[in-house]
Order: C-alpha cells, then structure tokens, then sequence
C-alpha cells in the first residue's frame, strides 16, 4: 500500500482554529495534523478484518469529544486488488479504514499527541 494523504478542514481541538488538518495513511499507522499549531494525533494498527456487519454506520454516530470525520480515497485495495472506494472514519479514538467492494477493513487505535519543532 502507497501513503495516502488526505486534507480535511475542521476546528484545531488544540489551537481552536478552523484550519485544513492533514492525514497521512500508512499501512501499519496514521497521523492527523493542524496546519496551524502543528500538533499531531498519532494512530497504530490494532487490527485487520472482513466487515460483516457495518462497523463504519456503528461508529460514526457515536458522540466523543471530538467531530468524527468521514472521508472517502479512490484506491487500489491490499485485499482484492480492486481500484475502488475506501471509506475512511476519523475518531477521537481510532481510524477505521474500509475497501466498499471486498470490505477489507484496517482498524487503527488512538496512540499518542506530540506538537512538532
């Protein structure tokens, strides 16, 4: 899997601004950055499975501290190989990344906060 890097436009929880965050995808972790303040969420890999259910439609109305931000990249699955959809659900507590044609599903958890030099 390539990096992926995606944009998004939301309130900083840290500095308050309403600012583009960057999101870099990685196979095995995720970081989400205020272009302002420069403080980066950091997320791991916990788990890879086949969605039977619809873990995406169960965890984005869950209420957290947060706005959850559902994203969506046009991308070559790791799983089937396909270039299709992946949703993409950024949480307070975890990313969850899943291909819309095989399901093939990555859960990331919440790791750590650090503000860049």
């Amino acid at each position: 899997m390539e990096p992926w890097t995606l944009r998004k436009k939301s309130r900083c929880y840290n500095c308050g601004q309403l600012v583009d965050h960057t999101i870099e995808i990685y196979p095995n972790q995720v970081f989400v950055r205020c272009s302002n303040c420069r403080i980066t969420r950091s997320y791991v890999i916990k788990t890879v499975y086949i969605d039977r259910g619809d873990v995406i439609e169960e965890e984005k109305n869950r209420r957290h501290l947060y706005d959850n931000w559902l994203l969506e990249k046009e991308a070559e699955c790791s799983n089937c190989k396909k270039h299709t959809f992946h949703d993409i659900l950024i949480t307070v507590a975890g990313v969850y990344i899943r291909c819309r044609s095989c399901r093939f599903t990555r859960y990331y958890r919440f790791y750590l906060i650090y503000r860049e030099g």
